[in-house]
């Protein structure tokens, strides 16, 4: 059993450890803004819970963590779960720490509940590291590459079918131009027709 005064001095350092962490984290703020789309809220209350109940930290949380959660939670919705890693995300850069659900474990979990295929426009050396990604901006870009492939495959079919109108076109204008041939040589000879 740790004495109080040993409990104090841990505590004590990593009050201070805390405040110079976030005395960094303002001076790099102030140099290049504030991250994005924090928006507002608290870790989720589920998340909190887990936490208690492991015995491990919720703020600042370790990825570890965050993914045996992910995990052990498999039952969830995964759009349900996504939105509490981002949730956890933001409230970590909200404080000025590292945003712990970035990469890999975090990634990893939630790809084992939810496979996302890297999209077919990366070049194959690159799709393993596809998974690495925040699993939202995963789910980003394969959207966004489902978009673009679909709008490629229509426009391939417009400019198919363009092709196939263009190419009736042209036919009929060669009958057209082979039967005024085919007049005017039948107007040349007098109007009789060829023996």
């Amino acid at each position: 059993m740790s004495s109080p005064v040993l409990k104090a001095l841990v505590n004590a350092e990593l009050e201070e450890a805390e405040h110079h962490a976030r005395s960094i984290s303002a001076a790099v703020a102030r140099q290049i803004g504030p991250p994005v789309d924090l928006g507002h809220g608290n870790l989720p209350a589920e998340f909190v819970a887990w936490c208690k109940q492991k015995g491990v930290a919720s703020l600042p949380a370790r990825p570890a963590s965050i993914a045996l959660f992910v995990l052990e939670r498999g039952h969830l919705e995964i759009h349900d779960l996504a939105r509490m890693v981002v949730e956890i995300s933001r409230c970590h850069l909200r404080r000025g720490q590292a945003d712990p659900t970035s990469g890999y474990p975090v990634s990893a979990a939630l790809n084992h509940l939810a496979k996302i295929e890297a999209p077919l426009s990366w070049p194959k050396a690159k799709r393993p590291h596809f998974s690495d990604l925040p699993y939202d901006v995963q789910q980003y870009l394969s959207l966004r590459d489902k978009d673009q492939t679909r709008a490629i495959k229509r426009a391939q079919q417009e400019a198919a079918d363009a092709r196939k109108k263009l190419k009736e076109i042209e036919d009929k204008n060669v009958e057209a131009e082979d039967a005024d041939r085919a007049d005017q040589g039948n107007s040349d000879r007098g109007g009789r027709p060829d023996r």
